[in-house]
């Protein structure tokens, strides 16, 4: 019997029973899955933010986004021409700096992929280029009480720190809120050269923001809550390149970091002795060398949250998950 027109074709082996188009253009569907309530309840239920790609700084082409997944959000649109930096990226939120032909920076820009909006910041006044050179910076959900698994819409803050030609490491705080920059606060220490700031990824932990310096003996916190910037000692960990080294927040919400030893993934975290003093134990070792097609020349970063890291080897780089051992080649391109 012919079907009357208007009624979808019967289901097989080959065909889904819902017919994906009609979903697609299907208004009541579709104004549910756009709306802010989805992305929240798909949050709430997977827990970890699913994974779009990461940005990386290259030499020749500066700011690029490598995407995980079919589709991939633009980089930001800028007034002038030019180029972008990436500088942090934490709670739906990217934190880039604009550079002029000079290498020096211009301004920053935050911007969110999700829904294309971005703000434009000005350097903070202690920045003074290149009297500043190195730097580093972070961003970071401002809402009180946000579980920061729905970010949009909410205020924001961005830490700059930086140190001046004497060695004094500086950092401010911009809040979206005041739209302007809070007074400098300084870390001055008779271990801190000059250039010591890495613009390698940063750590939140709690509320403190932690940043990589070149040198291989410390790093510099910066409290949120009491706005102060101070320094703390590396662990005992095997000596290697600051490229090898990542820091990042645990499971149990304490400082760790990733060392890369050869082929082996070492995972350290902060632990407090039992005489006040801070130690450093190592809790995880992962062999990369079965994982990975090629020796891995070193860590670029993790993703937080899902155990997700970011190796380089001579083939390319390959996103490596701890807790299923999957590894995956990354496509490359502009």
């Amino acid at each position: 019997r012919r079907a009357p027109r208007g009624d979808p074709p019967p289901p097989s082996a080959g065909r889904p029973r819902v017919p994906l188009p009609r979903l697609l253009v299907c208004k009541p569907w579709r104004s549910r899955l756009t709306g802010p309530a989805f992305s929240r309840l798909y949050r709430e239920f997977h827990r970890a933010p699913p994974l779009l790609g990461f940005f990386e700084n290259d030499e020749t082409v500066f700011c690029w986004f490598a995407p995980l997944t079919p589709t991939s959000p633009f980089l930001p649109v800028h007034p002038s021409q030019s180029d972008l930096f990436t500088l942090d990226a934490r709670h739906g939120l990217v934190l880039l700096t604009a550079l002029g032909a000079d290498g020096e920076p211009l301004c920053l820009i935050v911007w969110d992929p999700i829904f294309h909006r971005q703000w434009l910041l000005p350097l903070p006044e202690f920045v003074d280029y290149p009297t500043v050179p190195d730097c580093a910076a972070a961003v970071l959900c401002a809402a009180d009480g946000c579980d920061h698994i729905d970010c949009h819409g909410n205020p924001f803050r961005v830490v700059y720190v930086g140190t001046d030609e004497d060695g004094v490491a500086q950092a401010c705080v911009y809040s979206s809120e005041d739209r302007s920059w809070s007074p400098v606060t300084s870390c001055e220490h008779t271990d801190l050269p000059l250039l010591v700031i890495s613009s390698r990824p940063n750590a939140l932990v709690g509320d403190a923001v932690y940043f990589l310096c070149h040198q291989e003996t410390f790093i510099l916190q910066y409290d949120l809550f009491n706005q102060e910037l101070s320094m703390i000692y590396w662990p005992p960990l095997p000596k290697c390149k600051c490229g090898e080294y990542i820091v990042m927040p645990t499971e149990d919400g304490v400082l760790g970091c990733a060392t890369l030893k050869e082929s082996k993934l070492e995972l350290w975290s902060m632990e407090a002795g039992t005489d006040g003093a801070v130690k450093w134990a190592i809790r995880r070792v992962v062999e990369l060398e079965n994982l990975l097609p090629s020796p891995p020349r070193y860590a670029i970063s993790c993703a937080n949250g899902v155990d997700v890291f970011f190796v380089r080897t001579d083939l390319g780089t390959f996103t490596v998950e701890l807790n299923s051992g999957r590894v995956k080649k990354i496509k490359l391109g502009v």
